[in-house]
């Protein structure tokens, strides 16, 4: 299986367009091919991807799995346009069979020169290596070798942008993201991922959409959206908005530093974030939490509650935050970190544990669950358990509501308000 390489981060042969290999420079044309059209030269058929013709002259681009001549006659086969189609010239486009060169020109700008051309399609015996940007997948769905979305150090200390924005993959797909900021590496678009998605050493991967049914594994998760259907596993989760985009897990979560007894990593969801969706728990050992607005359907266990080891734990639940579910909350790691709740809404169960980490609770509301609790009159006294009474951890004092509800009952004839709150 040999690499071959769809680079060139100049732009001059490149389309964005997996099934484009050649660009033919043509004359004469009466009926302007549309894409789809397949042409044939040298015994090879080349399939159209685009074409851009004025007064009968301009380029056509298509895909082939073998080289052409360098002129002659395209012979139609199938599809709109003309019969036959005369070509002077033809450029290979996107696809090398080496990664390129450096280059560096005017102030030093950083580009990647194209390498030597593969002259054909890229087929499922060869293991693709991208360099620059796909925004059309391959004709051969599912692409079912593995995909390497790289990115490519300049010297001037420079990257390409490598993504894949389409195309649906039943191979590994591995990502070198380089480091998180960095504007390369990425999977988004219409993308599907049936294969796992793996991250290259300590490299993140970025996340603009697709479809994942398949893990998908890196030092840092950098998602802004994207729907996961298996683990998604990482140290580091990041989420943050992109124009329309949502987030889905249906999957389960990983935290891939943190321990039983030890806390690690971070989970943050950033203040743009788009509508997201965890039909799945988050782990309970991270060492930072930034959790938002979103749908929740699994009870919250927020940091561990007997640490013995590692970082210790910083939990912040933003503005908007609201859930009727189960919530945890635990700062318990020597006496570092902290718990900070603003203006957050809570009709289940709150539960905050804590040594002496700063607890912060401002705004918000609190509702828990309506308690029972027995209550006995003797004579003119009445006596009642307070042993269950809900206890609010801060909101009055923070400027917020607590509005617990009690239900008074008990087992013999002294009852007195039986069933009122």
């Amino acid at each position: 299986m040999a690499n071959v390489y769809y680079s060139d981060t100049t732009g001059q042969n490149l389309d964005g367009n997996w099934n484009t290999s050649i660009r033919f420079t043509v004359s004469g044309v009466t009926v302007t091919p549309t894409a789809g059209a397949i042409y044939e030269n040298n015994g090879i058929q080349f399939k159209v991807t685009s074409a851009s013709i004025t007064t009968g002259s301009g380029t056509i681009n298509a895909g082939g799995t073998g080289v052409s001549t360098a002129s002659g006659t395209l012979t139609k086969v199938s599809g709109t346009g003309d019969a036959a189609i005369v070509f002077s010239a033809k450029t290979d486009m996107n696809w090398f069979i080496d990664s390129g060169g450096i280059g560096c020109g005017c102030c030093c700008t950083q580009f990647n020169i194209p390498g030597t051309p593969l002259g054909r399609l890229p087929t499922l015996a060869d293991s693709v290596v991208i360099y620059n940007a796909i925004a059309t997948g391959p004709d051969i769905t599912p692409w079912t070798s593995n995909i390497f979305v790289g990115r490519l150090q300049t010297a001037g200390g420079g990257l390409t942008q490598s993504y894949l924005n389409a195309g649906t993959y039943n191979g590994t797909v591995t990502v070198d993201g380089g480091v998180l900021g960095a504007n390369n590496g990425g999977l988004g678009g219409t993308i599907v991922c049936n294969g796992a998605v793996v991250g290259s050493g300590a490299a993140f991967i970025s996340i603009f959409g697709g479809t994942y049914n398949s893990t998908v594994t890196g030092s840092t998760l950098n998602i802004m959206s994207g729907t996961f259907a298996a683990a998604a596993s990482a140290s580091t989760f990041s989420m943050g908005a992109i124009s329309g985009g949502t987030i889905v897990f249906n999957g389960t979560i990983v935290n891939s530093a943190g321990t039983l007894t030890a806390m690690s990593g971070s989970f943050i969801m950033d203040q743009n974030i788009g509508p997201t969706t965890f039909n799945c728990a988050i782990p309970d050992n991270f060492a930072t939490y930034q959790i938002r607005p979103a749908t929740y359907t699994q009870p919250f266990v927020l940091g561990l509650l007997a640490p013995t080891s590692g970082s210790e734990c910083t939990i912040t639940l933003f503005s908007g935050f609201s859930t009727s579910l189960a919530v945890t909350l635990n700062s318990k790691r020597l006496n570092s970190g902290s718990i900070t709740i603003t203006s957050s809404t809570f009709t289940g169960l709150l539960t905050i544990n804590k040594n002496s980490q700063a607890l912060t609770i401002t705004g918000g509301s609190y509702t828990p669950p309506a308690v029972t609790t027995p209550a006995v009159r003797s004579g003119n006294s009445m006596t009642f358990s307070s042993a269950v009474l809900p206890i609010d951890p801060g909101f009055v004092n923070g400027g917020g509501t607590f509005n617990a509800t009690v239900l008074l009952a008990g087992t013999s004839s002294d009852l007195v308000g039986s069933g009122l709150p």
